[in-house]
């Protein structure tokens, strides 16, 4: 690898064998606080230095202010999490593992990072070419001051991942950190996995993994890292070019129960081998509540996999482009089509990029570009397998324009136009194959939202208008019910979402006409919609206003044509993706953004007394759901400043009234069905832990 030059970060870590796992076992703390020499008076304190450069850390290290410290067996500094009280820290990540770290007592000694599941997944960590200064702790942070020149090193610890800070004052500082590091004899070898590295062990079950860092300069102009495996290092590089110092570097560790990023507006798809695709989206550190996109701060390129047999995440082969409202469809080879796009926060810039992503390589191809650039397309399976690709936006203009990508070709074919541009739309498949498209924006930040309707018919190339909604609609969700039928509900008529939608209608293809139904019992925007294997329809959380977003569920029943109350969810989440996993029974709720941050996190429902139903079995119920050990409060959360803007940390907001203000109870019938609820977080253990009570939850 090319080293970048005088105007570049570069991290090089020497392995042996890696498991940045992320848990110390118990029996290597001793009792006894330990002695860390305090700051002589008038001292210039690192951790005041770094709050007053960059005001927002004081958000990042309030979550380990009163942290205090042990000593393990082999006299390193150990932080007791018990002593800590934020309401946003977590307390183990979406697969109920935990993090910590043992830290050096001397910055040129060995450091151990090391995982509770497993004593012997651990790394030790020694720096080479840094100075030997003492650690000092700071306000819950352990400090190497001048650990390299103009550089101060400190770290943050929590009970799900580790963070580094590098401040490095002056472009004098070092660009290349070397460190050597042994290996526990859990962890194989270290894989490249997409933009980061993962810890893997004999079987290639990914035990943690680490991120490529970013850097950020007093302007809050951000530089994105990259972290790459050469042979027994880790080289780790940011491109400063466009930095002025002091700049904050910020690496961290992590478990792989949660994704690498908290994101929304991304794809989801489910691969032939039961996997879980997810490809781009924002990644924020709040969530606006209605149709703008000030949420959205870093664009994700990172594509990543989720194995629902071991509840573990892993970064794959990343995209080639950043994008959010991108399609992202499956083909019928199994496949994934990711297309076009939002290329940066503000959607000024979209892509015509195209390439397929093949499970059985884990790798993206390149296929041809789509013939304009756009994003916020209405996009469907048609049934000879293309893909059709509808209308779509940038910044300022929505199109009316069609094509469909054929996977045999790797090409587009141009369609007939709709008879309206729109972008952001929602899109469902009929049984006889025709597409319906409601809804939706005359441009991507939603200036006009639309009430039309459009019908588009494979068999003979046509666009038909049906009659309007009641209502403009976007930001809404819409599914097809087993008489060919869709329902439609929720969203907003205007961009700034004064008022939620509460009700909802149904579509009639046989005379393109829509019908008022019962309305919902929450409004939501931002909420998804699946039909369940009964029949009925469940409606997934979303935002009740600008500033609540939403831990509740609901059923819509096709006997009755009702709305009734299912279990809540664990973690509160709006414009999220929500995948129906029909051979496993369960949907899988994937991301989102809250108030204050976007998720990392994963939840499954159980629909296994809908499939029992199907069967003529007896319906299952799971009474109040599963204790799973596992569900951090509503919207709780720790996590480092990779995804977050000045004044948030990347974790999640305290809990406020549980999220939405509103009671909703645990279970609740539909279409005579008692409908199973939660089954926990998607990194639910095989064996169930018991809740963790404390007032820090």
């Amino acid at each position: 690898m090319k080293i970048p030059g005088t105007k570049s970060v570069v991290i090089v870590i020497a392995i042996s064998a890696l498991s940045v796992g992320l848990v110390i076992t118990s029996q290597l703390l001793a009792s006894g606080p330990v002695a860390i020499p305090a700051p002589e008076p008038g001292q210039d304190r690192v951790i005041d230095r770094v709050r007053e450069l960059f005001p927002q850390t004081e958000h990042w290290f309030a979550i380990v202010a009163t942290a205090e410290f042990a000593t393990s067996g082999s006299g390193r500094i150990v932080p007791d999490y018990e002593s800590l009280s934020h309401p946003r820290v977590r307390w183990e990540d979406a697969s109920g593992h935990t993090i910590a770290a043992e830290f050096a007592q001397r910055f040129r000694v060995a450091t151990r990072i090391g995982s509770r599941e497993d004593d012997g997944a651990w790394i030790d960590v020694t720096p080479k070419g840094g100075r030997n200064v003492a650690a000092r702790i700071q306000d819950g942070l352990v400090v190497y001051p001048d650990a390299y020149r103009d550089t101060d090193v400190l770290y943050k610890s929590t009970p799900t991942h580790t963070d580094e800070y590098l401040l490095l004052r002056t472009a004098d500082a070092p660009t290349v950190w070397r460190y050597r590091v042994r290996l526990g004899p859990t962890i194989a070898r270290l894989r490249q996995a997409g933009a980061a590295v993962e810890g893997v062990d004999a079987d290639g079950v990914p035990w943690m993994r680490a991120n490529p860092p970013f850097a950020v300069d007093q302007n809050g102009v951000r530089a994105e890292g990259e972290i790459v495996v050469y042979g027994e290092e880790i080289v780790v590089s940011i491109d400063l070019s466009e930095l002025e110092f002091p700049v904050l570097v910020d690496p961290d560790w992590r478990s792989t129960g949660d994704m690498s990023h908290g994101r929304f507006y991304n794809g989801a798809n489910l691969l032939p081998d039961g996997r879980i695709l997810v490809t781009g989206g924002c990644s924020a550190s709040i969530c606006s509540g209605d149709l703008t996109l000030p949420a959205c701060r870093t664009v994700v390129n990172a594509a990543e996999a989720l194995d629902l047999d071991l509840r573990r995440w892993s970064r794959i082969a990343d995209g080639t482009a950043r994008v959010f409202f991108h399609v992202s469809e499956s083909l019928s080879d199994g496949s994934v089509l990711v297309a076009g796009g939002c290329a940066n926060s503000d959607c000024s810039g979209v892509t015509d990029l195209a390439e397929v992503f093949d499970a059985t390589t884990n790798a993206f191809r390149t296929v041809d570009n789509l013939p304009e650039a756009n994003g916020g397309f209405a996009s469907a399976p048609l049934p000879d397998g293309r893909i059709l690709v509808a209308g779509g936006c940038d910044q300022t203009s929505c199109v009316p324009d069609v094509y469909a990508f054929d996977p045999t070709t790797d090409g587009w074919d141009t369609l007939a136009p709709m008879n309206g541009a729109r972008g952001r739309a929602m899109t469902t498949v009929l049984p006889d194959g025709r597409v319906l498209v409601t809804g939706g924006c005359t441009n991507i930040v939603c200036s006009t939202v639309l009430g039309s309707a459009e019908l588009y018919d494979p068999s003979d190339d046509s666009w038909t208008v049906v009659d309007p909604m009641s209502t403009p609609r976007a930001g809404h969700y819409a599914a097809t019910l087993l008489d060919g039928r869709v329902l439609v509900g929720g969203g907003c008529a205007e961009q700034t979402c004064g008022t939620v939608l509460r009700s909802t209608e149904i579509f009639d293809p046989s005379d393109g006409s829509f019908t008022a139904s019962g309305a919902g019992l929450q409004s939501r925007v931002g909420a998804l919609a699946v039909r369940l294997p009964d029949g009925s329809v469940m409606v997934n959380q979303g935002c009740s206003s600008r500033t609540e977003c939403d831990l509740t569920n609901e059923v819509w029943a096709a006997t009755t044509g009702e709305f009734s109350s299912i279990e809540d969810a664990v973690t509160v989440r709006a414009f999220h993706t929500l995948v129906l996993h029909e051979e496993r029974a369960m949907v899988v709720s994937l991301g989102g953004c809250q108030p204050r941050t976007c998720s990392w996190w994963n939840e499954t429902y159980d629909i296994s007394g809908y499939m029992t139903s199907l069967d003529g079995g007896v319906p299952v119920d799971s009474g109040p759901g599963v204790d799973s050990g596992a569900e951090p409060d509503a919207g709780a959360a720790d996590a480092g400043a990779d995804t977050a803007p000045p004044g948030a940390d990347a974790g999640g907001p305290p809990p406020d009234d549980g999220g939405c203000g509103c009671t909703v109870p645990r279970t609740s019938s539909a279409s005579g069905l008692n409908i199973v609820g939660l089954l926990g977080v998607v990194g639910l253990l095989a064996i169930r832990r018991r809740r963790r009570s404390g007032a820090s939850r």
